[in-house]
């Protein structure tokens, strides 16, 4: 028999590391998920976002015979828990639930940015477009937005405002909304959603856009005053209350809540993860419950989630250049 020369060996051994490198990945996809799995949540506990999540992947851990443990990393703007993402093993058991700005705002932020939301991330799935609300407190003495955007001209730059920190979905939102109505608020950013609500809800700041779930209650106690609804539709949310839209028609950033993995995750893993996601999803219970929090089901494919994701960076970038947003 003909003998190998050097190089000839050498294609056989790399051609021969591949191919079991190749069935082991397959092997391991197979059996996916073989341990626990970790969710990093880069906002506060309490959130609706933190509600949501804890809500579908309690379905998905049954589904799939695994524990999943929620992990709570708040901060900047939601980078810290992201970057920790971005950093973890490729292999299903570390995954990330973030509210778009985490990809698309945080990274435009950063004078160095610690990930990339592209070349780091693999889109799983989406869970929920948000429906929001934007609220003031009644000592403010409005009751319309009309009134709201009035008393903001008469006092530039007085009003606080609050948000679940500098390029947050309600930041984001409220400066696109300020350009839009030609008006000019004071940001007073708090690490998370719950914290800000509060800050309005005590009368420690004028007004807020939040997830119409989290306002529903305060709405009809009076505690707070509905202004106009913003983001995506859900059902006949808050009846009597006009679409922010229909005065200002371009005034909204609006957000989802999507879920993520290390870039390289195997693409078997990705779809069995996106397949078990979109059945929590579609579940009467589950799927009841997001309509009592006024979200909107999305589901949809990686691929889906791929294309929302590029075209929110675009648009993001246009806004934070446009109006100078800067880092904490």
């Amino acid at each position: 028999m003909k003998k190998l020369n050097r190089i000839q060996s050498r294609w056989i051994t790399l051609l021969a590391a591949l191919f079991l490198g190749f069935t082991a990945t397959f092997a391991g996809a197979q059996d996916y998920p073989a341990r626990p799995i970790r969710v990093v949540l880069p906002s506060a506990p309490g959130s609706l976002f933190d509600t949501t999540t804890r809500m579908v992947f309690s379905k998905v851990s049954e589904a799939l015979g695994q524990p999943v443990t929620i992990e709570n990393t708040a901060g900047a703007g939601g980078a810290i828990g992201v970057a920790s993402v971005a950093r973890a093993p490729a292999d299903g058991y570390t995954l990330m639930a973030t509210v778009n700005t985490a990809l698309t705002v945080a990274p435009l932020l950063q004078l160095k940015p610690v990930y990339d939301p592209i070349r780091d991330f693999e889109p799983v799935a989406m869970l929920t477009q948000i429906s929001e609300v934007l609220v003031a407190h009644p000592s403010l003495g409005v009751k319309t937005l009309e009134d709201f955007v009035r008393l903001a001209k008469s006092q530039p730059g007085k009003i606080p405002y609050s948000s679940a920190g500098n390029g947050s979905v309600q930041h984001l939102f409220m400066e696109l909304f300020q350009r839009k109505a030609g008006i000019q608020l004071l940001h007073v950013p708090y690490k998370g959603v719950p914290p800000a609500l509060q800050a309005v809800l005590s009368g420690e700041v004028g007004a807020i856009n939040v997830g119409i779930g989290l306002a529903r209650a305060h709405i009809a106690s009076g505690k707070l005053v509905a202004l106009a609804k913003t983001g995506y539709p859900a059902r006949d949310a808050l009846p009597g209350v006009p679409a922010l839209t229909t005065q200002y028609p371009d005034a909204e950033s609006i957000g989802w809540l999507g879920i993520f993995a290390p870039k390289g995750t195997p693409k078997e893993v990705v779809a069995k993860l996106n397949a078990e996601i979109a059945k929590a999803l579609a579940l009467p219970d589950v799927k009841a419950r997001l309509e009592g929090l006024d979200l909107n089901v999305a589901s949809g494919s990686p691929g889906d989630l791929g294309m929302v994701l590029r075209a929110d960076i675009a648009l993001n970038r246009d806004l934070v250049t446009s109006i100078g947003l800067k880092a904490d």
